[in-house]
C-alpha cells in the first residue's frame, strides 16, 4: 500500500484543516496515510488515524517568529520524510506548502486555500509574494491544487505559472453528514428562531467584512423589527466587532459574557460552534460579506442545509458556486438573481465605524435584503437551487478526484524510479 502524508498546520480554526482532515480520513481507506499537525494547540476536528504531531507554534504572526518557526518545522519534517520514506506528500495552505517544499522530497503536491493576490497585502504577504514564485515551481512540486478557479487564474496570472503544472479540485463536503447535523434540535436557542435570523458562519476576521454586514442589520431593522442576526465563529477581531454592534444602538449578545440568552437581544456573537448547521437551517437566510476567499465552504455548507445565500462576488470563490455562469473578468455591479443564490458587489477593503453614513453597495445590500426576507417564492426557490448545487462539491465526487490525482503522480514516480 503506498504511503501518504497529509500536512495540516492546526486541528481547529478554519475550512482549510477540516478539508485537510476530511481528505485524510477518505484517502486512508485506499493509501497508508498519516497526518502531520504541525500544531495542535486545540482540537476542533479530532482525527483518529495515525497522526504525528510536529509541535511547532504557528500562533505568533510576526514575519520573524514565523520564518523561525518553517525553518523548525522544514527541519523535522525533512527528517519525517527520510524516516518515513513517503511515496507522496500532500500540504494544506502556506502555513504547510512552505516548509513541504523546503524540506525536499521528490513527490509533493500543494493545496492552495487563499487567493492571496486578491487579499490585503501585510508586510508578510508582501515578502511571501516574492519568493513565491520560486517556492511553487520547485522540482520537489509536482502538482498545485486551487481549491477555485478563481485562483488558480490569479496565481497563473501573477506568477505566470505553467497551466500544466496547476489545476482546480473544489472542496469537498459531506452533505449527508451536514443535512443529519442540521436537523438536530436547537434547544434552548428555539424560540430565537420565531423571529427571522440571518446568519453567517466564519472567523471574525478582516477577511470577512463584518462590520458592513452589521450596518447593513441596522438599517433593516427600521423596516423589519423582528429581524436577528446571528454570527457564528471567533477570530482576531472579535471584541472590536462586539464593540461597534453596540455602538450602533443594537443590543448584543455574546457567548463570551455574562449576560444570560433569551431572544430579546438583536445581535446574537454566538462563537464556534462544533455544529453551526442547526443554526444556519433555522435561518431565514445565509449573507456572507467577505472582501475575499478562496473558495467560500460556508456557502456550499449552507446550500446543504437548505438555507438561501447572499453573497459578495469576491474575486474567487462565491461566484463559482452561486453564479458559475459569470464570465471571467466580469465585475458585479447589481445583484444577481439568475444563479444557485443571490450574488452581489463586493465593499471596500477598508474598516467602517459605526458613525460613517451608508454607502451606495451597503443601500443595495439593504434594498435587496428587504426584497428577499419578504419574498417566499424566491427563497424557496434558492433553498431548493442550493440543495441541488451543493451536490456538485459532495464528498465522494471531489475525492473521486483527488484519487485520480494521486494515481497519476504515483504512476510517474514509479515510471521514473525504473529508468
Amino acid at each position: 500500500m503506498k504511503k501518504i502524508a497529509i500536512i495540516t498546520p492546526f486541528l481547529a480554526n478554519g475550512g482549510l484543516e477540516k478539508v485537510a482532515i476530511v481528505g485524510a480520513e477518505e484517502l486512508s481507506k485506499t493509501f497508508d496515510v498519516t497526518l502531520i499537525v504541525m500544531d495542535s494547540f486545540h482540537i476542533d476536528y479530532p482525527y483518529n488515524g495515525k497522526m504525528i504531531d510536529l509541535e511547532v507554534s504557528l500562533m505568533d504572526r510576526g514575519i520573524f517568529k514565523r520564518l523561525t518557526n518553517i525553518l523548525m518545522s522544514t527541519i523535522k519534517l525533512r527528517k519525517l520524510k527520510k524516516e518515513h520514506d513517503f511515496d507522496l506528500v500532500i500540504s494544506h495552505g502556506e502555513l504547510a506548502n512552505l516548509p513541504n517544499v523546503f524540506s525536499g522530497g521528490k513527490y509533493n503536491i500543494l493545496a492552495i486555500h487563499e487567493n492571496r493576490f486578491a487579499a490585503l497585502k501585510d508586510l508578510q504577504g508582501k515578502f511571501v509574494n516574492r519568493v513565491i514564485k520560486y517556492i511553487y515551481s520547485a522540482k520537489s512540486v509536482s502538482k498545485v491544487v486551487t481549491v477555485s478557479k478563481g485562483i488558480r487564474e490569479s496565481f497563473m496570472e501573477n506568477l505566470r505559472m505553467d497551466p500544466d503544472t496547476i489545476m482546480t479540485i473544489y472542496n469537498p463536503y459531506n452533505i449527508d453528514e451536514i443535512k443529519i447535523l442540521s436537523n438536530e434540535e436547537l434547544g434552548e436557542f428555539s424560540s430565537l428562531f420565531e423571529s427571522q435570523v440571518l446568519s453567517i458562519t466564519g472567523r471574525l476576521t478582516m477577511q470577512k467584512g463584518l462590520w458592513y454586514l452589521l450596518r447593513i442589520f441596522k438599517e433593516l431593522l427600521k423596516n423589519n423589527s423582528d429581524l436577528k442576526l446571528m454570527i457564528l465563529g471567533d477570530g482576531e477581531m472579535k471584541e472590536e466587532l462586539i464593540e461597534l454592534s453596540e455602538k450602533l444602538g443594537l443590543k448584543t449578545y455574546t457567548v463570551w459574557s455574562e449576560k444570560e440568552f433569551d431572544d430579546s437581544f438583536y445581535v446574537y456573537f454566538m462563537g464556534f460552534q462544533k455544529n453551526p448547521f442547526k443554526f444556519v437551517k433555522a435561518s431565514r437566510l445565509f449573507a456572507m460579506t467577505s472582501l475575499w476567499e478562496g473558495f467560500g465552504n460556508t456557502i456550499v455548507e449552507a446550500m446543504a442545509c437548505g438555507t438561501p445565500v447572499i453573497s459578495t462576488d469576491c474575486k474567487s470563490g462565491p461566484g463559482e458556486i452561486i453564479y458559475p455562469e459569470l464570465e471571467k473578468g466580469n465585475t458585479v455591479k447589481e445583484p444577481i438573481y439568475d444563479g444557485f443564490g443571490v450574488l452581489m458587489p463586493i465593499f471596500k477593503s477598508e474598516f467602517v465605524g459605526a458613525d460613517e453614513v451608508l454607502d451606495e453597495k451597503e443601500l443595495l445590500w439593504v434594498e435587496t435584503l428587504e426584497h428577499l426576507l419578504k419574498d417566499n417564492e424566491k427563497l424557496f426557490h434558492y433553498s431548493k437551487a442550493g440543495l441541488s448545487r451543493a451536490e456538485d462539491f459532495r464528498l465522494e465526487k471531489i475525492m473521486a478526484e483527488w484519487k485520480s490525482l494521486i494515481d497519476s503522480s504515483l504512476d510517474s514516480s514509479d515510471k521514473e524510479s525504473k529508468c
